[in-house]
């Protein structure tokens, strides 16, 4: 029998860099009764709400199925932070809107998430940190198969 790990050194770093960055994000959220998905996802609706988002664009952008993506929306829009429209026009897709309550917490969550954008940097030069900053971008593209 092989005993060849199933991992590698890379995707323990990545796995368990996720899982810093997220409870960072998570504690101050937490306190507005949110995760980190629901932050995203807020933040997402209020920047592209005038182009008319839907269901499937969250998908899209968060790589969920589009019942976890129901299931979020329905937590967001039970909080009072949004609200689902059927358009008269085409009664299969629900527009997605923020209420002011969601609105209100986009400060919020920009000041959050741009500290834990400070902090994964915080011990890296500006060099260094441009330098990470391509090279996953290089291996983002090569896991999605864009450069080959």
């Amino acid at each position: 029998m092989d005993k060849t790990p199933l991992y590698t050194p890379y995707s323990d770093l990545f796995r368990d860099i996720g899982m810093e960055i997220r409870n960072l994000a998570n504690q101050r959220l937490s306190e507005l009764g949110l995760n980190v998905q629901q932050g995203q996802m807020i933040d997402y609706i209020f920047h592209n709400e005038e182009k008319g988002v839907i269901q499937k664009d969250l998908a899209e952008r968060f790589s969920r199925t589009g019942a976890t993506i129901t299931s979020m929306l329905q937590g967001l829009e039970k909080k009072g932070y949004l609200k689902r429209v059927i358009p008269e026009n085409n009664e299969r897709q629900k527009r997605i809107h923020l209420l002011p309550k969601g609105a209100d917490l986009v400060g919020e969550f920009n000041e959050i998430f741009s500290g834990v954008e400070n902090r994964i940097v915080q011990g890296l030069t500006e060099s260094e940190a441009r330098v990470l900053k391509e090279l996953l971008m290089k291996v983002k593209g090569t896991l999605r198969g864009e450069n080959r």
